[in-house]
Order: C-alpha cells, then sequence, then structure tokens
C-alpha cells in the first residue's frame, strides 16, 4: 500500500491535516467574536442543508444497506477484506467490541435515555394517531429510536464505504477518503487538491461531530458532579473534566488498536453487560423482554414508512430535528469510521463484516435501548418524575436523564457510578478512534505516528474546551448546540463520495471475486 501522494512531507506538511484543522479553528473564531453570528450561520445552514439534501440522505441510507445486505448474501460475500491470505489481527468477541465501542455506540449510551423518551412524549408524525406519555406510545417510541440507531444507521458508517476501502487499499490506494474519489475522478485530481480536500473536509465532519458531544458530556458531567456535598458547578470543574477526559483517550489512542482502544473497549462491553443486567434484574425485566420485541416488530413492519417519510408542512421540523440531524451526522463520521473499520476490519470476510456492523451491532445497541429508555418509560408510567425535565429542558436533560432513571431502581448507589463510568469510557472510545482515524487520513498510514495521533487528540480536546468558554453563562451549551448544527453542514462535502460507494463496493468487490476465481483456475491449470 502506498503511504500518501506526497511521501516525502513529513506529517505536519500535509495539505489534509491543515484542511482538516483550519475550518475548525476558524468557526471557532467566529464563536469567540459573534456568537450570535456563529448561532444563525449554523442554525440557517442546517435548516437549509436539511431542506435540501434530506430526502436524498433518506433513500441513499435505504439504499446503502440492502447493498450491503445483498452483497453479503451473494457469492462475494466470502471476500476477505485485506486478500485472500489476510488474517484477523483481533479475536472475534475483541473485534466486535472495538466495532460496537467506537463506532456509534458513544453517541447511542448518551441518547439511549433521552431519545425513546422524548418519542414517548411527543410520538413520530409516522405514529400522529398515538396519544403521548401513554403505554401505546412506549412501542412506537422504541421504533422510531432503533430507526436512528439500528440497521441503517450501522450500514451507513462501515459496510460499503468500508468494503470500498479495504479492496483499494488492495491495490495499492492510501487509506485515505480520497481513495473513494479513484475511477470517478481523473488521477492527478485524485492525488492533488481535490484529494486533500476531500481528506481534510472529512476530518472536519469526524471531528465536528465528535466535540460537540464531549463538549455536552462534559457540561452534564460537571453538572452532575456538582451535587456533590463537597464540590460545586463551576467553570473550573467543567474545564477539569474535559482535561481528565483528553488524557484518558489521548493515552488510549497513543496505545493504539491493540493495546488501549482494544482494552477500553472490552471494559466498555463488560460494563455494558453488568449495567444491563442490573437494569434487568432491578428493573421491570420481564416488561422490558416484552417490549424490545414487540418493539423491534413495529420497527420492522413500519420501518420503509419512518425512514421515507416524505416532507410536507407537518414532518419538515420534525425530520430537521431527528432523522436528517442524524443522518447528517453519521454521515460526516463515514469516511473516516469506514477506514477505522477497514483498519481492525482485515482478514474478516464482506459476510462476517455486514453480520457484525449491520445486524449484530445495531441488535445489541436497540437492546440497550430497550434497556435504559424502556425502563425510563415504564417508571415515568407508573408515575416516577422521569420526564419532567425532558418536557422543561429538552436536549440539555438529555444526559441527566439517564442519572434520573438509575436513581429511581435499587442499588442506585452502585448503578450510577458504573452508568456515569460507562458513559465517560463510552466517550472516550469514540474520540480515541476518532483521534486515530484522523491520523490515518493524514499520514495514509494504517499505523500512523504516534505524535499525530495525540495531535488529534489534544485538537479534540482543547477545541472541546475553548468552546465551553464561548457559551453567555455557566453550563450553556449554546455553542455546542451551534457545532451541532455545523455537523449537517460539513456533512455536505461527504456525501458525493459516500454516493459513490453504492456502486463503487459492488464493482469492485465483483471484480475482485472474477480475478480470484480465475488465478484459483489457472493454478488448477
Amino acid at each position: 500500500m502506498s503511504e500518501s501522494p506526497n511521501p516525502i512531507r513529513p506529517w505536519w506538511q500535509q495539505p489534509p491535516l491543515w484542511i482538516g484543522a483550519v475550518p475548525l479553528l476558524l468557526f471557532l473564531l467566529l464563536s469567540a467574536v459573534d456568537l450570535d453570528a456563529a448561532k444563525q450561520f449554523t442554525q440557517e445552514g442546517q435548516t437549509l442543508v436539511s431542506t435540501l439534501l434530506g430526502g436524498t440522505w433518506q433513500w441513499m441510507v435505504v439504499a446503502l444497506f440492502l447493498i450491503a445486505v445483498v452483497l453479503a448474501v451473494s457469492p462475494v460475500g466470502g471476500l476477505r477484506l485485506g486478500g485472500p491470505d489476510a488474517k484477523p489481527n483481533l479475536k472475534f468477541f475483541d473485534w466486535c467490541s472495538v466495532l460496537i465501542c467506537t463506532l456509534l455506540a458513544g453517541g447511542g449510551v448518551f441518547w439511549s435515555a433521552a431519545e425513546p423518551l422524548f418519542h414517548y412524549l411527543t410520538p413520530s408524525p409516522v405514529f400522529a394517531d398515538v396519544t403521548g406519555k401513554s403505554p401505546a406510545a412506549v412501542d412506537p417510541a422504541l421504533a422510531v429510536s432503533f430507526l436512528h440507531w439500528g440497521f441503517l444507521a450501522w450500514a451507513l458508517v462501515a459496510t460499503t464505504t468500508t468494503i470500498t476501502f479495504s479492496i483499494r487499499a488492495q491495490r495499492g490506494e492510501p487509506l485515505r477518503p480520497r481513495s473513494l474519489l479513484v475511477s470517478i475522478l481523473p488521477r492527478a485530481w485524485v492525488d492533488g487538491a481535490i484529494g486533500d480536500l476531500a481528506d481534510g473536509l472529512s476530518v472536519v465532519a469526524a471531528v465536528a461531530g465528535t466535540v460537540g458531544p464531549l463538549g455536552f458530556l462534559s457540561l452534564q458531567l460537571s453538572d452532575a458532579a456538582g451535587q456533590l456535598p463537597w464540590l460545586s458547578d463551576s467553570a473550573g470543574l467543567q474545564s477539569l473534566v474535559v482535561v481528565l477526559l483528553t488524557a484518558v483517550f489521548a493515552t488510549s489512542t497513543v496505545s493504539g488498536i491493540q493495546k488501549g482502544i482494544k482494552w477500553l473497549s472490552e471494559l466498555n462491553v463488560w460494563l455494558t453487560i453488568t449495567l444491563a443486567s442490573g437494569l434487568l434484574l432491578l428493573g421491570p425485566g420481564v416488561w422490558l423482554i416484552w417490549h424490545f420485541f414487540s418493539g423491534m416488530v413495529t420497527y420492522l413492519v413500519h420501518l420503509p414508512q419512518m425512514a421515507l417519510l416524505p416532507r410536507n408542512a407537518d414532518t419538515g421540523s420534525w425530520l430537521n430535528w431527528w432523522t436528517v440531524f442524524f443522518w447528517g451526522w453519521f454521515l460526516g463520521y463515514a469516511p473516516l469510521m469506514g477506514l477505522f473499520t477497514a483498519g481492525v476490519s482485515r482478514g474478516r470476510s464482506i459476510r462476517e463484516l455486514v453480520l457484525a456492523v449491520g445486524i449484530l451491532c445495531p441488535l445489541v445497541t436497540n437492546v440497550w435501548f430497550t434497556l435504559v429508555g424502556g425502563t425510563g418509560m415504564f417508571l415515568d408510567l407508573k408515575g416516577a418524575p422521569i420526564t419532567d425535565a425532558l418536557a422543561q429542558q429538552g436536549i440539555n436533560a438529555a444526559a441527566a436523564t439517564f442519572l434520573t432513571i438509575l436513581n429511581q431502581l435499587p442499588l442506585s448507589g452502585v448503578l450510577i457510578p458504573i452508568g456515569l463510568v460507562l458513559v465517560v469510557l463510552f466517550m472516550c472510545t469514540s474520540a480515541d478512534s476518532m483521534s486515530y482515524a484522523a491520523a490515518m487520513v493524514v499520514s495514509g498510514r494504517d499505523e500512523p505516528p504516534a505524535p499525530l495521533r495525540l495531535f488529534w487528540a489534544l485538537m479534540i480536546g482543547s477545541l472541546t474546551l475553548a468552546l465551553l468558554r464561548i457559551g453567555s453563562g455557566l453550563g450553556d451549551s449554546t455553542s455546542i448546540n451551534a457545532l451541532q448544527a455545523f455537523i449537517v453542514i460539513t456533512a455536505v462535502p461527504v456525501t458525493p463520495m459516500i454516493l459513490s460507494t453504492l456502486w463503487m463496493a459492488p464493482r469492485l468487490a465483483w471484480l475482485e471475486h472474477r480475478r480470484l476465481g480465475n488465478a484459483s483456475q489457472t493454478r488448477q491449470l
């Protein structure tokens, strides 16, 4: 595999590094000078992009999942990523742990309580005839959450994109987003400025999508810690939380996939199993199991209607805030997540990849949403004040809702620390994988230099720390919300690259399958 189109340059002189860093720093500067202007720019930009591209994203995500499934069940499903002689670097459990913890699960853990409860309070337009905050709203709320964090979402970030990256890498292309443009644009463009832009803007989208949730989580953790008698929520405590989080994921990403990222992922999985067992045994276990299956049935029956909900006066704002926002967020992640997955999935077959990323990981996520969000809905139906904060504060109460649910259960003194550690570590695994993937993009290597990995980890932490100081007051999340809107805008230049994988991944897979078949026949002769 070639190292880079410009292998002579050291990593700090690579154009994608600065193409990725400068837009984020400019946005940060604009926010510092005129927060209202930054907020207006991002909100209006998000609305415009969502309106123009939302329908395209909806159809693209559905098509991508269907193509991935067809590839898995077809004869090409047996192709090994990295070549026929490639061997997996990670055991199956370790591999699945890394995939679950570094792709979408960080956001999934954060939203697992809040999103089902949001849809339980105010049902989706698809379920407009359902009364909110009622038993009838439980399964529709879970179904919409499964839409946003289930089969379609996971397939978007790491199936056709990963397959395209892997086969391109076998043919000598660098493991960078620009490789998605090979055979689409002239070689000189791919190796030149257009390729640099593709790499840099992919980093912008992914880092923006990581900084926003990390900053918001820091606000919530600071608020939670401030409830302790010997601490108070303050700017200093918020900064300390960010520094500690950054230290954890920076150490992990510098240690590499085989050590830090793998270790954190395995710890996350075991903590998740522990907390899930606690929710089943101490909460409404039978009720949760029943509604997982009934929610899945509702999800599968209404999946086409939910995924392709048409835009009109009644659905437009809902789509922009929910489905289109999530697709834009995950779309921005797709190039870096796809190449990260290609790096850790070497030696796995296309069938294994689609099974793990497109089926197994979504099912694990759906179970988790049922356990956490379902427990919240059950307690709310029984009269506990679970949804009060969400109804009053909206998104600002997202993380606090998770703790509110745990606080209503027996042994809450044990469950709450486990829950806090789990949320923190999942966010750290997402951040360290983003740092690692960003370093891969800039260097063009599947084992990027440790200083480069550390650079992006510190960039994410520093941007988060600075953004928390921009708001008009303590705990003000205005700047974080503006950056989250910025996520949708940064997904625009990424869209053509992911769209190309809808036909490029099947084409490359079939060509590789035919090549290996011909080579086998030649050896037999």
